[in-house]
This record gives C-alpha cells, structure tokens and sequence, in this order.
C-alpha cells in the first residue's frame, strides 16, 4: 500500500469523486446539501478549509470546514479504509483547525452520528469530548416548511 499522500484544499471540481466517496463511506449521511450547487456555494463561504488527501491521484481522504463568525464546524471527514491509521484523518482536521484559528476562530464542533461508534472512539482518543447533552438539536428544512415566524 502507498502511505505517501498529498493534502490539498477541496475543489468544486471534486465533486463527483466526493460522492462517489461519500456514499460508500459507512457512518456518513449526505443530503441535498451535498449537492453540487449547495457545494459551490459552501466552498465560496468557506475558503481554505476544506481538504482531500490525495494518494496516486485518487482522493482518499476528506474534510469539509465551515465557520460562521463564531464556530467553526467539521464534517465528512473521512479516510477510506485501507488507508486507515497512518494518520490522515487526523492531518486533515488539525489542518482544518488550524485553519480556523488562522480566521479567529477557537472552538470547533463536530457532527458523529450516534451509530458510528469507531468515529466516536477515535474524536475521543483525539482529544474531543462530547458536549453536555442538556440541550437538543434542531432543524427546519426551510424548503419543504413555509415559517414566517
């Protein structure tokens, strides 16, 4: 197995090779937010913190960074598996955070579905911890929900 990858910031021209990833990657979930229009405008608020890892021109590797003036926030980060624990993953989100404190930014989350128990065992080991879970996450699909307020 070739262990010499290249990181480089994620590109919209990427995009189907990310899906292609993305949808067989066990533990990830995408929607239409992953679509290609949705991902060209995530890129263009997000500049310079999203990156594949890249091994004899294939991408192994990802992770997509955003912030909102605040927060930073990670997601599909992922590693296929057999290039799993050569350290990669771990190049990518301290990349990505370094990123973010390069744009103020000094606190991170992290989405880990509840099933995903080896994401979890690795942000643990990583230094991440769960939040309190004193509060529930919600969300409206503004598109399929009318609210005016």
């Amino acid at each position: 197995m070739n262990t010499n990858y290249t990181i480089r910031e994620m590109k919209l021209t990427d995009h189907q090779d990310l899906i292609e990833l993305w949808e067989s990657t066990e533990g990830l979930c995408l929607d239409e937010e992953d679509s290609y229009d949705n991902m060209k405008i995530f890129l263009d608020r997000n500049v310079g913190l999203s990156f594949v890892a890249i091994i004899d021109g294939k991408i192994i590797g990802t992770i997509k960074g955003a912030q909102d003036g605040r927060r930073g926030y990670i997601s599909h980060i992922m590693v296929l598996p057999q290039h799993r624990g050569l350290g990669i993953a771990k190049v990518l989100y301290v990349k990505t955070l370094a990123a973010l404190k390069a744009q103020g930014i000094w606190k991170c989350n992290l989405y880990v579905l509840n099933q995903n128990t080896k994401a979890m065992e690795f942000w643990k080991k990583n230094g991440w911890c769960e939040l309190d879970r004193e509060f529930s996450m919600l969300q409206m699909d503004m598109r399929k929900n009318n609210a005016t307020g």
